[in-house]
């Protein structure tokens, strides 16, 4: 491509760009650190653009230089990771919640946008793009090294030949593939059968708890909780099980809130319902976006309420900071 003209190089690559930008979120966890590997992708692109021998083949040249520069990533910082996985659910579900731990530890979600216009097909490959993106699967993944991480995703969700990954990753055909078994496996046994979670969509379930929340109708809101429900709230450490401590925590929170504390607001993260949750300010004049709620659904339940309120997630999401009361 020596000769292709800069303009001609920079279409070549630009529809790719988004399901690029999804791939490093798969490998790293973070969806705010996403551009920075989206960037340095697109430079080492440009830089060795003179190696594309063949335009045809520039999807699988841009995803060995995205896995690459995630690869080196992932060896500079630790790996992300739910509260579930750091401490035991709370004993006491009415205790202050743990000090934040504001180090780059835990896994963000990806706003919803990030799916629409991608020019990423979906082949018969093992996990569906949709699928490839929500939370679970996302956590599973943190759990494999970075070359089992790397050559899942090329072969069973890019769609990469055993040929390409290991080409991209600069491993024989063999250890390629003997990496692809032991992943498989190890996403296989954490995820476990389907149960439905985090699948459904039920309209009428999230009508119920967006009024819930606004009209602080705690009955209303225990109700919709599954007997298994799960609240997190990075970056504080702290984690809810089990339906009697979520209940009571609820309860608590907006009981020591004034009337009206709470304005939410649609949107979608990891392909699944989300809500944007905003708190009345100081001055009581606006609301402000405090957190990104990420929803699992079982059937007419809620099993899963992932409450993100990091800056660095409440920024990635294309949102208003600030609601007016009226």
């Amino acid at each position: 491509m020596s000769s292709a003209p800069h303009d001609d190089f920079e279409q070549l690559v630009e529809r790719y760009r988004k399901e690029i930008k999804v791939h490093c979120y798969r490998m790293l966890g973070s969806s705010h650190d996403c551009d920075d590997a989206v960037q340095e992708t697109w430079l080492r692109a440009w830089r060795a653009r003179d190696g594309l021998r063949d335009a045809a083949l520039i999807r699988p040249w841009l995803y060995r230089i995205a896995t690459n520069v995630c690869l080196d990533e992932l060896k500079r910082r630790p790996r992300r990771i739910l509260p579930t996985e750091l401490f035991a659910a709370a004993a006491d579900p009415m205790a202050p919640i743990r000090t934040p731990v504001d180090e780059p530890i835990w896994l963000e979600p990806m706003p919803g946008s990030w799916l629409e216009a991608s020019a990423e097909t979906d082949p018969l490959t093992r996990y569906s793009l949709k699928e490839s993106v929500r939370l679970a699967f996302i956590a599973v993944l943190q759990h494999l090294t970075a070359a089992q991480r790397a050559v899942l995703l090329l072969r069973d969700v890019v769609g990469l030949s055993a040929h390409e990954t290991a080409a991209a990753l600069t491993l024989s055909v063999p250890a390629a593939n003997s990496a692809l078994f032991r992943a498989r496996k190890a996403i296989g046994t954490k995820l476990g059968p389907s149960s439905g979670a985090a699948h459904d969509v039920n309209e009428e379930v999230l009508g119920r708890y967006l009024r819930a929340w606004e009209a602080d109708d705690v009955d209303g809101l225990v109700a919709l909780l599954h007997n298994d429900v799960r609240t997190t709230m990075p970056p504080s450490p702290t984690w809810i099980a089990g339906h009697f401590a979520n209940a009571a925590f609820y309860s608590a929170m907006i009981a020591a809130q004034g009337p009206r504390t709470f304005r939410m607001e649609r949107t979608q993260a990891n392909d699944q319902p989300a809500f944007a949750v905003y708190r009345k300010g100081s001055a009581g004049e606006s609301y402000v976006l405090r957190a990104i709620q990420v929803l699992g659904l079982n059937g007419a339940k809620i099993v899963n309420i992932d409450h993100f309120m990091q800056t660095d997630v409440l920024t990635t999401f294309d949102l208003p900071l600030a609601l007016r009361r009226d």
